[in-house]
């Protein structure tokens, strides 16, 4: 019910046509991708993130995949004619992660494809501010909220450095 509230005020939020790209581990899938479509959105698919990173798990199967749930609002607008895979790989490297979810930059980089130069990208979980970071790099705009005082400031202060090499 949460994800659905919260989905919803993003979907509210976003124009006709847009995607939104949602992360999520296995166990949370199924009630994710029911959120996201009792919210308003379209579902399209899921894209995969392989993390060869992943830490083994004796006896079990390695968790190496997160998957990225896409979805749009109402019809999707074709802003270009490059078709993009269904699996991304991209190692964790810890030494960047400054969160307990972060993602790397590259990876966002990728999956920011899907919305047209310009964009604006709106990240409800900031966290250490991957998105922003990523939404830099590739010309695009963004809004990030985080709830914690501690995060803000940590993705605040990653933001602006990145603003400066930019400049």
């Amino acid at each position: 019910m949460w994800a659905t509230l919260w989905l919803g005020e993003c979907w509210r939020l976003a124009k006709p046509g847009a995607p939104c790209l949602v992360f999520s581990d296995w166990w949370q899938l199924p009630a994710m991708t029911d959120a996201i479509q009792a919210a308003g959105w379209a579902w399209k698919g899921i894209v995969i993130w392989h993390k060869p990173s992943a830490r083994p798990m004796l006896g079990s199967f390695r968790r190496d995949t997160e998957f990225v749930i896409h979805a749009v609002k109402g019809q999707a607008k074709t802003h270009t004619r490059q078709c993009f895979p269904g699996v991304f790989k991209h190692a964790v490297n810890t030494a960047q992660k400054v969160h307990l979810t972060g993602k790397p930059v590259a990876l966002v980089k990728d999956l920011l494809a899907v919305t047209p130069a310009g964009a604006h990208v709106l990240d409800p979980f900031m966290g250490g501010g991957t998105t922003a970071l990523a939404c830099l790099e590739t010309g695009r705009r963004f809004t990030g909220v985080e709830l914690s005082a501690e995060y803000a400031t940590l993705a605040a202060g990653r933001i602006r450095a990145a603003e400066e090499t930019l400049k």
